[in-house]
């Protein structure tokens, strides 16, 4: 089953993808610049996701994702698919 929203991601790290017990396919699109990464992302240690870009990632069982905004605030759009 699939689960899309939009989370407005901020100056402060906020959870996008908590914790689950299956294997996830996270799709993103910033609309933004915005840093995605582990608990704890920063600007400075985060990977960039330009305004406009894509990325499709998979996070294991027990990973999570964070994302945080370099600067003021901005759209992260989500959708993420369970893998068995």
């Amino acid at each position: 089953m699939a689960t899309s929203k939009q989370v407005t991601v901020t100056t402060t790290s906020q959870s996008i993808v908590s914790v689950d017990d299956v294997t996830q396919r996270v799709y993103l699109h910033a609309k933004h610049a915005t840093y995605i990464g582990n608990e704890g992302v920063t600007s400075s240690n985060g990977y960039l996701m330009d305004n406009g870009d894509k990325l499709d990632i998979f996070l294991n069982v027990g990973e999570v994702l964070h994302a945080v905004a370099g600067t003021g605030s901005g759209t992260l759009h989500v959708l993420i698919t369970a893998q068995k």
